[in-house]
């Protein structure tokens, strides 16, 4: 999935660093040996760096599936020195590891009893399982009121918890939504709009021929990564809910409530209007949203690129940074005239501390320090927006204006759409069913039975 920073392709690589330097994994099964206090670094798919560490010393060991991301790996190094000067004598041994391998070295790890200290899971059926497996400490209490002011909106995150307990803290954050290129919107005399409103279904509509008088598209989506369906229908149901009220969406994919209901059917034809009215190409059901259309719309084959985040704001042409400041954010599309904008608000990476570990007050503190203001800042001048939070009054130099925005949104309130859910029957279904709904290949009604039935829904 996108959120686990997606830009991490199947590299074979795991990433480690202590703070007597940053060892790399090569392609070889080679062994590198340290003197005692540095790295040992082994190659392999899932290998992890051992360190040796000298008399008296600690190492706090931790784990994520953030390979490639220079921007977390900087941060850490940063925050590993301050850490040490609060923890003398406890060094830091971090890993690094790909979306694809994390969890073929994590699940083995906790089986043996041999996991890291800290360690990232994945929001969703996987915190469920591990933590009904005790592999995980209760946060609920750590986390004081003080923490708590520093991740502000972040605290509010369904994904961190489950059973009302609090396993994972966030590290990075975005807002995902679309993304557009602001010279091509003017080519066609469309009006930018602010970043916290949306263009409605009939204004991206009207935008059609104008783009094909110019040759491309208004919208791009890697519709084969089915998130990208379901992501924009949780927002499209959420805009059509009161803030506060309880989550439809929780409630249907629980079996509470039916499927077939007025503010569903609402989201699913959301869909088959922009789908209709040719916003985006046929082909886009058979395009994933990484490498392909997110690859197209860098080349500006379309104006907008659909379930755009933070996790890409590095990765953006440098023509269209500076001077030029050429990349726009604005919401999902409106669902109807009494919707409102809603912001789909969550994270990236995530942390949590092994249960059965032997440094468990460290491995707290490091947890605090990283949702820390101090920290908040080094997250940011390294290119990552911070889970803690920012003062937008008090912001660190950001080169990058994309990403300055990403992290403006972000802390501009608003109404939050959640994304992350406990039922993995239930999304899939919901993907499949979108996307069948949109290829002709099934009705909605259809769609709708087939998610009461998966959800259990008794009526």
């Amino acid at each position: 999935m996108k959120k686990f920073l997606m830009i991490f392709l199947a590299v074979l690589l795991v990433a480690s660093f202590s703070l007597a330097g940053i060892g790399c994994k090569s392609s070889a099964a080679t062994e590198t040996t340290a003197a005692a206090g540095e790295t040992t670094v082994a190659t392999g798919t899932t290998a992890a760096a051992e360190t040796t560490a000298a008399a008296g010393e600690v190492v706090l060991k931790i784990a994520d599936w953030q390979n490639g991301n220079q921007g977390i790996l900087n941060s850490y190094n940063a925050l590993a020195e301050i850490f040490a000067k609060e923890n003398p004598g406890v060094k830091i041994d971090y890993q690094q590891y790909t979306v694809t391998t994390f969890n073929e070295f994590l699940k083995p790890a906790i089986a043996s009893g041999t996991a890291p200290d800290i360690f990232g899971v994945y929001p969703g059926p996987d915190l469920k399982e591990v933590s009904e497996s005790g592999a995980l400490l209760d946060l609920t209490p750590k986390i004081d009121d003080e923490w708590k002011g520093w991740l502000g909106a972040a605290y509010d995150f369904k994904g961190i918890r489950y059973n009302d307990k609090i396993w994972i803290v966030p590290q990075d954050v975005w807002t995902e939504c679309m993304w557009y290129h602001k010279d091509m919107l003017k080519e066609i005399g469309v009006e930018a709009k602010p970043d916290t409103e949306a263009y409605t279904i009939d204004e991206l509509a009207k935008m059609v021929e104008p783009a094909k008088a110019k040759g491309y598209d208004v919208i791009l989506a890697g519709f084969v990564e089915t998130w990208c369906y379901y992501d924009a229908f949780y927002n499209f149901v959420h805009q059509q809910q009161k803030a506060g009220d309880a989550d439809l969406i929780e409630q249907a994919m629980s079996g509470k409530i039916s499927w077939q209901q007025d503010v569903f059917k609402n989201a699913f034809n959301t869909f088959v209007k922009l789908n209709d009215a040719g916003v985006w190409r046929k082909d886009v059901f058979n395009m994933d949203y990484q490498v392909q259309a997110f690859g197209k719309w860098l080349e500006k084959e379309s104006i907008f690129l659909w379930a755009q985040g933070d996790w890409f704001a590095s990765a953006m042409k440098q023509e269209e940074l500076s001077p030029t400041d050429n990349i726009g954010i604005i919401q999902y599309p409106m669902v109807n005239d009494t919707s409102q904008v809603v912001f789909n608000k969550n994270f990236g990476t995530d942390l949590g501390v092994y249960a059965k570990g032997k440094n468990i007050d460290l491995a707290v503190k490091w947890l605090r320090l990283t949702n820390s203001p101090e920290a908040a800042k080094i997250f940011m001048t390294n290119g990552v927006n911070p889970a803690s939070g920012a003062d937008l009054n008090n912001l660190p130099e950001i080169p990058n204006p994309v990403l300055k925005e990403c992290i403006t949104l972000y802390n501009t309130p608003g109404t939050q759409s959640e994304v992350y859910y406990m039922y993995p029957d239930a999304v899939k279904a919901l993907g499949d069913g979108i996307g069948a709904i949109l290829l002709g290949t099934d009705k909605l009604d259809n769609v709708l039975k087939n998610l009461d039935t998966v959800c259990g829904f008794k009526g």
